[in-house]
C-alpha cells in the first residue's frame, strides 16, 4: 500500500470522518506573510485593560490579607465594647438594695384610767398637746438637700421628696382614712412591696407582714367618722448614706386625728406615731420608688386585746378608776414606743 497522503500517525487523525480537518487549507506564501506574530505595545496593553498586576505588601504581608485582619479586629472591638458597656450599665442600674417585705411593727396603747373626752367641742384639738401644731403636710419637715459620698444633692432631694409624698399619701389622704385604697402611694413602692401592700388589703392578717394598719392610717367607715378638722402633724424626714449605693431615709412623724363614733356620742383625739425606715439605691431614686425596711406604728388610744390589723379602733373611754390598770409600761406616744406590742397611754392624746 502506497504511503502517499497518509500521515505517519495514522489515517484517522483529524475530523470525525477520518479526514484531516485542515486538508482543504492551502498555506501559500501570502497567507504565511499575513500571519506574522504581533506583540502589543505598552500603550495598547494599557488601553486594553491588560495592566500587569502586582501584589502590594505591608511589612511583608499582602495588603488584601492585612485589610481582612484589620476589619475583623474592628468588628470584634465593637462587639466587645458593646458587651462591656451593657454589662456596666446593668451593674449600675440594677437593684443593689436587698428586696424583701417591709416589717410592720405595731403597738397599741390603752387609754389611761378614767379617760373621758367629754362632749365634742367646737375645736376638738383645743386642750391637747398638738393644738398648736402645723396642719397636714405642712408639719412634715425635710432635712437639708446635701450631697453624700455617693449621692448628689439632687438625688438626696429626690429621695426626701419621695418619702414625704409616701407619708402624705398613706396618712393624710381622706380616701385612705375612710378605708379606700392608697392609689397615690402605691406607685411609690417597689413592685415587690406594692404587691405586699396590695395583698394585705385583699387578705389581711394580724402579723408583721400582712396588716394594712402597719402601712396606712384607716378607720372603719361603718363605725368611725374622721371629723372635718385639720389633722395636726409634727415630724421630720432625714437622710444618711448607710453604705455605698444605700441611701437611708428615715421619716419620724406624729399625727393627731379627731374621730367620733358613727351614731354615738363618743369622740377622741387619736394619735398615730410612725417611724419609716426607707432604703434606696441610685436606680430607685431615678425610677422614683422606695423600699421600706421597717415601719414602726404606735397608735392610741385603742385596746391591746382587739384585732387592729385591718382598722384602727379608737377607744372613747378608759378603764374605770376601780379597775386594775393594765400590766404594761406607760408610754408617751408623742415621744417613744414600748418594747412590746402593748402599753398604757401616759396622759391624754
Amino acid at each position: 500500500m502506497s504511503g502517499r497522503g497518509v500521515p505517519p500517525e495514522g489515517p484517522n487523525r483529524g475530523g470525525p470522518d477520518g479526514e484531516d480537518e485542515f486538508s482543504a487549507v492551502v498555506f501559500d506564501a501570502t497567507f504565511v506573510r499575513a500571519a506574522g506574530l504581533h506583540e502589543p505595545s505598552a500603550r495598547e496593553r494599557l488601553h486594553a485593560g491588560k495592566r500587569p498586576h502586582r501584589q502590594r505588601r505591608v511589612f511583608g504581608v499582602r495588603l488584601r490579607t492585612l485589610r481582612a485582619v484589620v476589619g475583623t479586629l474592628l468588628v470584634l472591638a465593637v462587639i466587645g465594647g458593646a458587651s462591656y458597656l451593657g454589662a456596666r450599665r446593668a451593674a449600675v442600674s440594677g437593684p443593689r438594695v436587698e428586696v424583701g417585705p417591709a416589717v410592720l411593727q405595731r403597738v397599741s396603747l390603752v387609754p389611761p384610767v378614767g379617760y373621758t373626752p367629754g362632749p365634742l367641742p367646737a375645736d376638738p384639738m383645743l386642750g391637747g398637746p398638738a393644738a398648736a401644731w402645723a396642719q397636714g403636710a405642712a408639719g412634715i419637715g425635710l432635712a437639708e438637700r446635701r450631697a453624700t459620698a455617693h449621692f448628689s444633692a439632687t438625688q438626696v432631694g429626690q429621695a426626701l421628696d419621695l418619702a414625704r409624698e409616701f407619708v402624705v399619701g398613706t396618712q393624710l389622704d381622706p380616701t385612705v382614712l375612710a378605708g379606700g385604697r392608697p392609689w397615690a402611694a402605691l406607685p411609690l413602692l417597689r413592685r415587690e412591696q406594692r404587691d405586699q401592700l396590695g395583698a394585705a388589703l385583699v387578705a389581711p392578717h394580724d402579723d408583721d407582714i400582712s396588716a394594712p394598719t402597719g402601712w396606712l392610717t384607716r378607720f372603719d367607715p361603718a363605725a368611725i367618722k374622721v371629723l372635718d378638722v385639720p389633722t395636726r402633724v409634727a415630724g421630720t424626714v432625714a437622710v444618711a448614706e448607710h453604705a455605698r449605693d444605700d441611701l437611708v431615709v428615715t421619716a419620724d412623724v406624729v399625727f393627731v386625728y379627731a374621730v367620733a363614733q358613727v351614731g354615738g356620742p363618743g369622740w377622741t383625739r387619736f394619735v398615730v406615731h410612725r417611724v419609716w425606715d426607707f432604703h434606696l439605691d441610685a436606680s430607685m431614686v431615678h425610677d422614683g420608688v422606695l423600699q421600706a425596711r421597717r415601719i414602726l406604728t404606735v397608735a392610741a388610744p385603742q385596746g391591746c386585746d382587739e384585732d387592729t390589723s385591718v382598722w384602727f379602733r379608737p377607744a372613747f373611754a378608759g378603764p374605770t378608776p376601780t379597775a386594775p390598770p393594765p400590766a404594761a409600761e406607760q408610754v408617751d406616744p408623742f415621744r417613744s414606743a414600748p418594747a412590746g406590742t402593748c402599753g398604757r397611754l401616759a396622759g391624754t392624746p
